[in-house]
């Protein structure tokens, strides 16, 4: 099992999925979101298995109603949507 996260970027409106391992390398190396807003962690065997939670977690077709308020946590310091989720997933949603 791998564990994969999805990030929203307010600088362009893009939303990325990707590995734990590929998040903390793109932090490292300063190639990381200019304005990241963490959407939700997965535990999956595959990429191609992450895919498919991500895409039913979404919620397509009411997201861009969810993304004109973003909070910050005040445990860890990510920021989320509170019209997606009550509480931070960062901090509810721990591997």
């Amino acid at each position: 099992m791998q564990t994969f996260e999805a990030w929203f970027d307010g600088a362009d409106y893009s939303v990325a999925l990707m590995s734990l391992s590929e998040v903390a390398r793109l932090k490292a190396h300063g190639g990381w979101l200019q304005e990241p807003v963490f959407l939700h962690r997965i535990r999956a065997a595959s990429l191609e298995e992450a895919v498919d939670v991500h895409r039913e977690k979404m919620d397509w077709d009411n997201f861009a109603d969810q993304t004109d308020l973003i909070e910050t946590c005040s445990g860890c310091g990510v920021g989320f949507f509170p019209k997606r989720s009550a509480s931070c997933p960062n901090c509810s949603d721990e591997p």
